[in-house]
């Protein structure tokens, strides 16, 4: 687990002139002055073979590079996939980058290069908070895909899993940038290539080349570019396996039988947060989805009228800090590409030192000190359940208001059985439930496999306070233990404020909403615009059921029968260490995205992305350290690992 911070520098370019970026960190201009866009086809697409291989029509091309930069390759590998690509065809562009370019400039840049206009325009639309891992950008339809990842190149390969066939070893001259040609790097490079991959670089330094005949590949001259006498290309003829010391990691010890859209449709089983992102992200990889739910999109503990989406802050990085802060940059990401109406504006007023965000590596254009808090200019509030209903608008996807009463599973798939219908067969089934299914009142279905997980329903509670004179002025959420919002009905549908929540795990009293409306309603007093507090007669409250895991992470990912998982990995942890684990024992076609805990809003778009990533049989957007955190088997294998002593 990391804990070095921080890890990702947001660099400003320098301009020559408008077409040429320099960089003061390194002392060297980003591409040729002369014609850089040129030189990187010569050297890079047609180099490392991304131009064969395309105009061969191969169904799935993979590129990677290290040193992303300005992206001018990648946007000439885009670009060229948009104009010359075959139906059919897809592009997976994995890039790591230390020093990101900050949007602003790169907008300056591209407006300068109108040959790459359209594509420019797509990655400036989805260019993510630069925040350190995995960035996922779907382009093109969905027919082009950019893994970015941000931080020490060698690090985040360490941590990533995929299979390219074409790199693109860029960066600046090897004298002021050695750390983007070190040998490490290039056993990393060689770990994650396919037999035969082709790579390419515009430098032929003689340590360089060794470094790369190092890791496996054979070196060939080409001549260079311009006035530059030669390049490389090399071509991977014996691959260095991964030498890491640890032992297989459990969480990827699994072979996942794919069932792609033609196999059938998929069951998502709660039409909530949860429900509503992975429908969505399945419908748009071109699946048909049938949501089952019985009061349809957002309701329940999705049904709020407004809700946060915030920072995660920690002293030092986490499991949590890390997946709530990739959390956050998806859904920044789902809430433009969806035209979600959200308002922008936290006020922490619990901060007055910006150092837990410098340390939790929030970029510095995300915050500002103000004379009453820390103002989060990328945080906010949305509407929940109009989030739910926007992500279901697809034609792939079908809503069914009914209760699901059982699933069994049979040869082909899965029938969902309703209460008081006829069942329905699926190919897949993804359990998006929220604390539904731990609360008897609402009699939900018995699924053995979601009962075995050791989740717990947590109660939470909001207060709508009609607004005041000097409320009404208030424009941005004000958080400190607890929240609340500007008045909003343009979005939240409501003329009234919304004050929360109360987190409650343990006892309930059977008057739980008067005790928690009186202390929401004292506790907002510590903001002037609630002081005095407001007449309880004139306020109202809405009451929730959240679902929370032992470790506060949510469950994402393929289920598996811990009964199975016991039997063959019940002496994996005991006694020396482990060499090679057996296949973790999955139920194939089964999923689950569920314990959301009060983040939901941001959890669920992060993770139906991961899961549609598992689904999909694709990259896993998130680094493989954080994976064993999510998965569904990690409380039973952390059980085996440290049996309970009697």
């Amino acid at each position: 687990m990391r804990e070095s911070a921080p890890r990702v520098e947001v660099v400003r370019l320098e301009f020559r002139d408008e077409r040429t970026p320099f960089s003061s960190r390194f002392n060297d201009v980003y591409f040729s002055a002369l014609d850089g866009i040129s030189e990187s086809r010569y050297v890079y697409l047609e180099g490392a073979g991304y131009l064969e291989a395309l105009a061969r029509g191969e169904s799935k091309i993979e590129v990677a590079e290290i040193g992303f930069g300005v992206g001018l390759n990648f946007l000439l590998t885009l670009d060229t996939f948009m104009k010359q690509s075959k139906p059919g065809q897809t592009l997976h562009y994995h890039a790591f980058e230390r020093y990101p370019v900050h949007v602003d400039d790169l907008k300056r840049l591209y407006a300068s290069y109108p040959e790459l206009s359209a594509a420019s325009a797509l990655l400036l639309e989805r260019y993510p908070l630069l925040t350190p891992g995995v960035h996922s950008l779907s382009l093109a339809g969905g027919r082009a895909r950019l893994w970015l990842s941000l931080g020490d190149a060698r690090e985040q390969m360490s941590l990533s899993e995929f299979r390219a066939a074409h790199w693109y070893w860029d960066g600046f001259a090897p004298r002021h940038n050695p750390d983007a040609f070190d040998p490490e790097l290039f056993r990393e490079v060689a770990r994650l290539s396919q037999a035969g991959a082709q790579g390419a670089s515009f430098t032929s330094a003689g340590w360089v080349r060794r470094a790369i005949e190092a890791s496996g590949f054979r070196i060939e001259k080409r001549p260079g570019f311009g006035k530059k006498r030669e390049c490389i290309r090399a071509s991977l003829e014996k691959p260095v396996p991964r030498s890491t010391g640890v032992p297989t990691e459990w969480f990827l010890n699994a072979k996942i039988e794919r069932r792609g859209p033609e196999s059938g449709a998929v069951g998502v089983i709660g039409a909530g947060l949860a429900g509503s992102a992975i429908a969505r992200k399945l419908a748009d990889a071109g699946y048909e989805v049938v949501v089952f739910d019985t009061e349809g999109p957002g309701t329940r503990a999705s049904g709020n009228p407004l809700g946060l989406y915030n920072v995660q802050i920690s002293k030092k990085p986490n499991p949590i800090s890390r997946f709530a802060q990739a959390a956050l940059a998806e859904f920044l990401r789902e809430i433009q590409e969806l035209r979600i109406p959200h308002h922008p504006g936290i006020l922490r007023t619990d901060l007055q030192d910006p150092r837990p965000l410098i340390d939790s590596d929030y970029p510095e254009d995300a915050y500002e000190v103000t004379a009453r808090g820390i103002r989060l200019n990328i945080c906010g509030v949305v509407n929940p359940r109009e989030l739910c209903r926007v992500r279901l608008e697809h034609s792939r996807i079908r809503l069914v208001r009914s209760r699901v009463s059982s699933v069994e599973r049979f040869e082909h798939g899965f029938r969902i059985h309703r209460e008081n219908a006829s069942s329905m067969e699926c190919a897949q089934v993804v359990y998006a439930l929220g604390a539904d299914f731990r609360l008897p009142e609402l009699n939900p279905p018995g699924i053995a496999l979601l009962d075995a997980l050791p989740t717990h329903p947590i109660r939470g509670q909001i207060i709508l306070v009609p607004p005041t004179e000097t409320s009404r002025r208030l424009r941005e959420t004000l958080v400190e233990e607890g929240y609340a919002s500007p008045v909003l009905p343009e979005i939240s549908g409501i003329d009234a404020h919304l004050i929360g929540a109360t987190y409650q795990a343990k006892t309930v009293l059977p008057d739980q909403e008067k005790i928690d409306r009186a202390r929401l309603i004292e506790e907002s007093v510590k903001w002037s615009e609630f002081n005095p507090s407001p007449d309880p007669n004139t306020v109202s409250s809405r009451e929730g059921w959240r679902l929370s895991s032992p470790d506060k992470l949510p469950l994402i990912g393929p289920l598996c029968d811990p009964d199975s998982l016991s039997a063959l990995y019940g002496n994996a942890f005991r006694g020396g260490a482990v060499k090679q684990l057996p296949e973790l024992p999955l139920a194939q076609g089964e999923w689950a995205l569920t314990a959301l805990g009060s983040r939901g809003i941001t959890f669920s778009s992060i993770g139906s992305l991961l899961l549609a990533d598992w689904i999909t049989a694709g990259r896993l957007s998130i680094e493989q350290d954080l994976i064993e955190h999510l998965h569904p088997a990690r409380f039973f294998i952390r059980k085996l690992k440290r049996p309970a002593i009697s």
